[in-house]
């Protein structure tokens, strides 16, 4: 018995040992990228292209961090990426919370197909809507603006903000809306002030999903943007690669200030992004 019970002690510490040999493998591997992006911001512009390579920089330098603010054009670009991220992710909540709060409280004729379509827009890759959206702009006038910018990424994440949300109100009991009419409350005083709150983890986790498309999208971004003052960081960070020229090291400190809002924005939202994707999926 002694024997056996210490033969199945050394296998539970060898799993539990194997285990963490394996997320501290698959971490390092993540980790990895980040690590040589931050010790290349770091380096002068030669010792970029030392070989062969240093890890650690031979003489460190924030010249590359100052640079951006300093020569490039990086603040008008961070300032266009938080505009156009902060009011798409604000419209995409103002549409899609009525929205989802009706299909999750009242039956209708049609209500499963609107449903069934409004998932269907996610398979549809956006390269294809390119030019269409490139000509709506310019007939309404608004191409190089971010009302383009906020207007086209608000229309990428409505159809999956408004599925994601309705499963969450689905899951919220009717009878604490009827509660709050028999209490005085109009149907849309207790969507507001008593239903939205209960679902503020599904809220939180649309919010990132909105704004970290917003934040990370170059295609859209690139085409309805005509010149330098309308770019956003990832077509500013693109634009970097020159012809005869690559900044290796001004590129990585640009890469690494463009992640830190979204870092930012994920670790206060990240209890909600969990909560709301498994909560979202699994109710109504």
């Amino acid at each position: 018995m002694g024997r056996g019970r210490e033969t199945n002690r050394m296998r539970k510490q060898f799993r539990t040992a194997l285990i963490y040999m394996i997320l501290a493998s698959v971490t390092i591997v993540i980790l990895f990228p980040v690590a040589w992006m931050l010790s290349t911001s770091l380096k002068t512009e030669p010792e970029t292209f030392r070989m062969p390579p240093t890890w650690v920089p031979l003489k460190p330098t924030i010249s590359p961090y100052l640079n951006m603010w300093k020569i490039k054009n990086f603040a008008r670009y961070f300032f266009n990426t938080a505009i156009v991220s902060i009011t798409a992710t604000a419209l995409s909540l103002l549409l899609s919370v009525p929205a989802s709060y009706g299909f999750a409280r009242f039956k209708f004729r049609g209500a499963q197909g609107m449903l069934s379509f409004i998932l269907l827009t996610q398979m549809l890759p956006s390269v294809i809507l390119i030019i269409p959206y490139f000509t709506l702009m310019r007939t309404f006038g608004i191409l190089n603006t971010h009302l383009a910018l906020v207007l086209a990424y608000a229309s990428f994440s409505l159809p999956f903000c408004t599925w994601m949300l309705r499963g969450f109100f689905a899951g919220i009991p009717k009878e604490i809306d009827e509660a709050a009419m028999v209490d005085g409350c109009s149907r849309l005083m207790a969507m507001v002030r008593v239903v939205v709150p209960l679902a503020v983890p599904g809220i939180g986790a649309t919010s990132l999903f909105t704004f970290l498309l917003a934040w990370n999208h170059y295609l859209f971004s690139l085409a309805l943007s005509l010149n330098e003052n309308m770019y956003t960081i990832s077509v500013g960070l693109g634009a970097m690669m020159g012809e005869f020229r690559i900044a290796w090291n001004e590129m990585m400190a640009a890469a690494l200030l463009a992640t830190v809002p979204t870092i930012l924005v994920y670790v206060f939202l990240e209890q909600y992004f969990v909560q709301g994707l498994t909560g979202g999926a699994v109710k109504g």
